[in-house]
């Protein structure tokens, strides 16, 4: 009984004490969550009298478009009238280089033939009268053959000819046989002569190989199409070469109709690779469409350029500006920067008090590159914004 006692005894004491540590672990850790939460919440949530101020941007107000001075110094935004004055328009357009007709050649046989040899490859440069390629044709072959028997029967006429002449004048035989003779020998000159130009006719040459075509070139140039290979059977129709001289070229451009009314042939006009406009290239107009596309609007340009240096290619993109020759008139002219695009209308910003604008549809006309001509919309004396116009529409027109 006694040893029970004490053993209970010694045990309560040590039951006590690691209660109240857990108990004091416990007040702690509730603490330290309790702290945690009421900062997390406090950063969270801003405190009375510091929301966050609205932004300062431009709103809709009826008619007109309302900013504060703040926005207005930090948009850059400035007036000005438009300027009362002459312009000469500079059209910018983009084209296309093109072969000029008269220094382009299609290079074709003449007659059904076999492809033996080609000469000259895409990229190789051509003298008026090269051969390109060389074909076997039967039927050129008949026919020089043909040149071949009419020359030695027109040989041996011319010979009789001269023979009955001379027996003729001795009184050996009768002046009627040398009469015959004469006859005989212009049919067979004719004949002969009719052998040789079929053989023209058909692209050959009495003197060549019996059988063999020589392609040749027209002009001299460049070969820029090959569509041929060894062996192949060509016609007449076929096409095998294309010979081009790219020392002169054309631009074909599509102006609008509203500016095609400025230009004029022999107009100044630079042209520039849209891949590298560093390169500028002096052509003239050389002709000016009379037809207007219906569904572009626009009407076709034609730009004759030197292009000696080879920086121009047919098939490639380029960047025209035509200086037109049209008397300067006085206009209501504005920096190209005041003019934006709403809603598919050209339209500015016009000044109503320190603080809004008006935007207002205008209609453009002429450009000479850094000005626009207002035909309609807007009058002499009027400010209009010609700065910050990007910002003050970007946060109206979104």
């Amino acid at each position: 009984m006694s040893t029970n006692h004490e053993i209970g005894g010694a045990t309560e004491p040590g039951a006590a004490r690691a209660k109240t540590m857990r108990t004091a672990i416990l007040a702690v850790v509730a603490v330290l969550v309790v702290g945690g939460l009421a900062a997390f919440f406090l950063l969270r949530k801003p405190t009375a009298g510091f929301a966050e101020p609205p932004r300062d941007v431009p709103y809709m107000d009826g008619k007109w478009i309302r900013y504060s001075p703040a926005f207005a110094a930090r948009s850059k935004l400035e007036f000005g009238v438009p300027e009362s004055a002459g312009l000469t328009p500079v059209v910018n357009v983009t084209g296309t280089v093109t072969f000029d007709p008269e220094r382009v050649a299609a290079v074709g046989a003449r007659i059904s033939g076999r492809v033996r040899r080609i000469l000259k490859f895409p990229g190789d440069p051509v003298k008026a009268g090269d051969t390109l390629a060389e074909l076997e044709s039967a039927d050129l072959g008949q026919a020089q053959s043909a040149v071949l028997a009419a020359r030695a029967h027109a040989e041996a006429a011319n010979a009789n000819d001269k023979r009955e002449s001379q027996l003729a004048e001795a009184r050996v035989s009768s002046q009627r046989d040398a009469e015959l003779a004469r006859a005989t020998a212009a049919s067979a000159r004719a004949d002969l002569h009719a052998a040789e130009q079929r053989v023209r006719a058909l692209g050959g040459n009495a003197s060549s190989e019996i059988g063999v075509l020589a392609v040749t070139t027209p002009i001299p140039g460049k070969i820029v199409e090959s569509h041929v290979s060894r062996g192949q059977s060509v016609e007449p129709s076929a096409t095998l070469f294309r010979v081009a001289d790219l020392e002169r070229v054309w631009i074909e451009l599509a102006v609008f109709e509203r500016e095609l009314g400025h230009i004029s042939p022999n107009d100044a006009v630079e042209i520039s690779p849209q891949t590298n406009l560093s390169v500028v290239l002096k052509g003239k107009v050389a002709h000016v469409g009379d037809v207007i596309d219906r569904e572009t609007r626009s009407g076709d340009v034609r730009v004759v350029v030197e292009n000696v240096d080879g920086s121009l290619r047919p098939g490639q993109s380029v960047l025209a500006k035509i200086h037109t020759k049209t008397t300067p008139s006085a206009v209501l002219l504005l920096p190209r920067d005041a003019i934006t695009s709403v809603d598919g209308k050209q339209t500015v910003f016009v000044e109503h008090d320190a603080t809004s604008v008006e935007p207002r549809a205008v209609t453009t006309g002429a450009r000479d590159g850094t000005r626009v001509e207002i035909t309609d919309g807007l009058k002499a004396g009027e400010r209009v914004a010609i700065s910050g116009v990007f910002a003050l529409k970007s946060e109206i027109f979104r």
